[in-house]
């Protein structure tokens, strides 16, 4: 029976051996026992009393007070639950700070990107059948610049006025971030085509091949706004304005049974807008530009619409190249030119050192 009792203390955690406990509670129970089925009574009677005993001892009774700050803790802690809850003023700030060049960006995106979207429906339009899927795709995106610009302003005026619930607002911020960023990343691919922005990003080689009739109206409807003037004189050449690109380049043609066999620019002007605008830089682009003629003609098989494209295609690239190295040549120029100055301190010194070897 000792080991029995042991066992249960044992199995209640009292202690690593407790033999000595089991025969006191055995000796104890035998003792004042009646008979058999009194003494298992006390037994377990004497085990239930330890058993509440080590429950007791391995939870304590709440100290005096610890209600009441459990109670106080509570309160805080509901008070931070509903802080966090209520919108804080410096939120609409924060938003602001992290999604205002989004919000600006649709705000203006009418003006700047709805006029290169227009650009290219009219190009697409002017184009027939090949440029549906463009025009589609342009007219659409349209429809989404103008309805998302009216949501960016909503959302510009309730992040300045602070009013209603700001939960919901760095959400649709981030969509509005990837609806930017696949219109942009689409518009790059589709605008050089359609609607570039300069003549050096013009992608020609998409449509200058295609027969046309009018060479000036094409180039009109598909360079768009990056040419101005295009006329053409009784030799045939072509002068063309490109305001964007700032220069004006002169395109002479030699034509052999309906077919271009030879190209060259004649003269290539720069805007006043170039840093560059000198009679030697004009000469360089104009001979940089007439380098790749040749090729330009066999790639387009003596079309002249293949011709004038990418002829001012090169003249473009050309001009850059022209323009970005412009400022060094002209600095070692200065440099070359410029008179020699006397090192006098150095003459000076030689004249004493020639003193002292003649006194020696």
């Amino acid at each position: 029976m000792v080991a029995a009792i042991a066992r249960r203390l044992t199995d209640l955690q009292a202690g690593p051996d407790m033999v000595d406990a089991a025969r006191q509670i055995e000796g104890k129970c035998f003792d004042s026992a009646k008979d058999a089925a009194d003494y298992a009574r006390k037994v377990e009677k004497r085990l239930s009393k330890a058993a509440r005993a080590l429950a007791a001892t391995a939870n304590p009774p709440p100290a005096p007070g610890a209600n009441m700050q459990a109670r106080k803790r509570s309160r805080e802690d509901e008070a931070q639950v509903q802080e966090a809850k209520r919108p804080k003023t410096d939120t609409a700030r924060d938003l602001l700070r992290d999604h205002g060049a989004t919000l600006e960006w649709w705000k203006a995106a009418p003006g700047a990107v709805g006029k290169r979207l227009r650009a290219i429906i009219e190009a697409a339009t002017s184009a027939g059948t090949c440029g549906n899927e463009a025009r589609l795709w342009a007219a659409t995106a349209l429809q989404k610049v103008e309805k998302l610009e009216k949501v960016a302003l909503s959302l510009i005026k309730q992040l300045a006025t602070r009013a209603g619930a700001l939960s919901e607002v760095p959400g649709y911020c981030l969509k509005l971030k990837e609806s930017r960023t696949a219109l942009e990343g689409h518009l790059s691919g589709l605008a050089p085509q359609w609607a570039p922005s300069s003549i050096g990003e013009a992608s020609v080689e998409s449509w200058c091949d295609v027969p046309a009739d009018d060479i000036v109206e094409t180039l009109r409807g598909r360079l768009g706004a990056c040419v101005g003037v295009i006329s053409r004189d009784a030799l045939g050449a072509y002068r063309v304005e490109c305001p964007r690109d700032s220069f004006t380049a002169t395109l002479r043609l030699r034509v052999d049974n309906g077919r271009i066999v030879r190209a060259w620019i004649s003269c290539v002007r720069f805007g006043e807008a170039s840093p560059a605008s000198s009679f030697e830089v004009w000469r360089r682009v104009g001979e940089k530009a007439t380098e790749a003629a040749d090729e330009c003609i066999a790639t387009a098989g003596g079309a002249t619409l293949g011709v004038v494209a990418r002829l001012l295609v090169a003249v473009a690239k050309a001009r850059d190249a022209a323009a970005a190295t412009a400022a060094a040549r002209h600095k070692s120029a200065v440099e070359s030119g410029a008179p020699t100055v006397p090192d006098f301190a150095r003459a000076t010194g030689l004249l004493e050192r020639e003193r002292a070897r003649a006194a020696i």
